[in-house]
């Protein structure tokens, strides 16, 4: 290694003499060869090397660089320096987080003055682009993308300028962070894409995840966990531990994992989400238990933990993104929905506002909580079925014009904790299609009583299912496993699926509640369908069994008959079904 043969002052050759030397001497020794020549050039190349790969001599050169009278030393020094110290702001958080950060940007833009003094060369330009980094990441922990994303890009610009290698890979990655924080999924996955086609990359397991994490936001799940299971098997270390983090996060978001172990800690440069994973696996334990005795008041209170650590996830100073915001308003509305809290539920989904068009996921629950509100006989009066219907529609139209995204993955997240929602979208004029295997939620009632398409039930049991998909209390009511203890405790349990790796309490859903959310159109193909869907699956059970519901039972069918042949509205119906319970 002939470090004194290698034109320091030009980005070009100095960075591609580091990519080929780096293949076969340690970092280290570079650093050392570097500063052995001692000029000014060779301290500031030999920080950067040591910045880029983390060497033992970063400190003592970045306090060297700190106090030699040279201001693009000085500045290059600063940039790192600003650029670790925002992450450790970050981490802290607190109430003077966002002053202290403005402090930081007020630096940085006092680098730049002083650096505009100065001669251009391929290192002041480096230096610079070494500013305009942490400029962007301050940007971005203040979540003000569009000017994080402004600096970022800017010092692309610069870095293609110079034609440095080592600088474009990581300014690369650091608009691919950007992008990502700011929930631009489809770029993001253009980018990282383009990134994997490198010959030299930087930061590229931080470009995986948010890979990853943009395939998720677009329902592609399998590819999302492909992705990550790939980078675990090829680093170690706190890298294997942020791509672990984010399976046991998602996996608990969809439902289907996560449940089990520690919640991993947020390491540095992360901002908390741990409390997301512990919402999930309230959500989770609650949807594994029936509506049913003892077990529906520990259901209560799985919902009732999850609304707790919502509430505490927007505590003053915790630092939380706004589609972080939509998450906790999403599942503490989820929450209250399976509380029987309806009110509580249309004011949390009401504060969650406009998410951001390509979080498709977040779009997807938040509308579903909503068509869910809207099918129950106490939403309140504003609350449209047809208004969360079109936003559910639009969704998947969009979908399907993503490259990246999948309608069928985001229809089973929807389907996970709305099936009520998934199986209306399916049964609906001109249905989703996504949607089209939900249509097995709902009970088949008559002379056979059938749900998810091979699971027959008791007629008594059948009787006590329709309830309480109608939003019943029978939580004091046991008669029917009096009546028949053996078949209808047989098929409890065959109401329980495996999803992945956890366990849920299957909910039938009633036809007539789907007939009422059609009736509530003005459109005739809605009433025709409406009809069609009583007809096909019934009402309540044929029984002659003396069950102490059966008269609310009665009183529901002719509700509903009252209400397909005109004599009652669906308002009407509504308040007929409040009266009944």
């Amino acid at each position: 290694m002939d470090v004194h043969a290698v034109d320091l002052d030009s980005s070009q050759v100095f960075q591609d003499w580091f990519i080929e030397q780096i293949e076969h001497v340690p970092p280290e020794q570079i650093v050392d060869a570097l500063e052995g020549i001692g000029s000014d050039t060779a301290y500031i190349r030999a920080l950067i090397v040591s910045y880029w790969r983390s060497t033992p001599q970063y400190d003592r050169l970045l306090k060297r660089c700190l106090t030699m009278s040279n201001v693009v030393a000085n500045e290059v020094a600063k940039g790192f320096a600003v650029y670790q110290r925002s992450v450790n702001i970050m981490m802290e958080g607190g109430a003077h987080m966002h002053a202290r950060l403005a402090e930081m940007r007020g630096a940085l833009a006092f680098s730049l003055r002083r650096l505009s003094q100065v001669p251009v060369t391929d290192l002041l330009i480096e230096a610079q682009i070494g500013i305009y980094l942490p400029t962007a990441v301050l940007y971005l922990n203040e979540q003000n993308f569009e000017e994080s994303l402004q600096y970022a890009s800017q010092a692309l610009f610069l870095a293609e300028q110079i034609k440095g290698a080592v600088s474009v890979a990581r300014t690369r990655a650091s608009l691919i962070s950007c992008h990502s924080a700011a929930g631009h999924v489809e770029t993001t996955i253009a980018l990282a894409q383009d990134d994997r086609r490198q010959q030299f990359r930087y930061g590229w397991r931080f470009t995986e995840l948010a890979l990853a994490n943009s395939l998720f936001l677009l329902g592609n799940y399998p590819e999302a966990v492909a992705t990550l299971t790939d980078l675990t098997q090829r680093v170690d270390g706190v890298h294997e531990q942020r791509a672990r983090s984010l399976l046991q996060q998602k996996a608990a978001f969809w439902g289907v994992g996560g449940l089990e172990g520690d919640v991993f800690p947020t390491l540095p440069g992360e901002e908390p989400s741990g409390w997301m994973t512990e919402v999930m696996r309230g959500m989770m334990r609650a949807t594994a238990l029936p509506r049913e005795g003892r077990e529906a008041e520990e259901r209560a209170s799985q919902f009732a933990t999850v609304i707790q650590l919502c509430r505490l996830a927007e505590d003053e100073g915790r630092r939380i993104y706004q589609w972080q915001r939509a998450f906790a308003k999403w599942a503490a509305a989820t929450a209250h929905l399976g509380r029987g809290e309806f009110s509580a539920a249309a004011g949390a989904l009401e504060r969650i506002g406009d998410v951001p068009a390509e979080l498709f996921d977040l779009r997807v629950l938040s509308l579903g909580a909503g068509l869910d509100l809207a099918l129950t006989w106490a939403a309140p009066g504003d609350w449209s079925v047809a208004r969360m219907e079109a936003g559910l529609r639009q969704v998947f139209a969009e979908v399907e014009e993503r490259r990246y995204a999948s309608a069928p993955g985001l229809a089973r997240l929807l389907h996970r904790w709305h099936p009520t929602a998934a199986a209306y979208l399916a049964l609906m004029p001109e249905p989703v299609g996504a949607c089209a295997f939900a249509i097995r939620d709902v009970l088949k009632v008559g002379q056979q009583n059938v749900v998810f398409d091979d699971v027959v039930l008791p007629p008594v049991y059948a009787c006590d299912l329709v309830l309480r998909a109608l939003d019943f209390d029978l939580r004091r009511d046991f008669s029917f496993v009096q009546s028949d203890p053996g078949g209808s405790r047989r098929k409890k349990k065959e109401l329980r699926q495996q999803v992945g790796e956890v366990t849920v309490w299957r909910q039938p859903v009633s036809a007539v509640r789907i007939a009422y959310g059609l009736l509530t159109h003005q459109k005739e193909a809605y009433h025709l369908r409406a009809r069609s869907v009583v007809q096909s699956y019934g009402v309540r059970p044929s029984t002659s069994a003396m069950y102490p519901m059966i008269g609310a039972l009665e009183e529901v069918e002719l509700a509903v008959r009252a209400l397909l042949e005109g004599y009652l509205t669906p308002k009407g119906l509504a308040a007929r079904m409040l009266e009944i319970r």
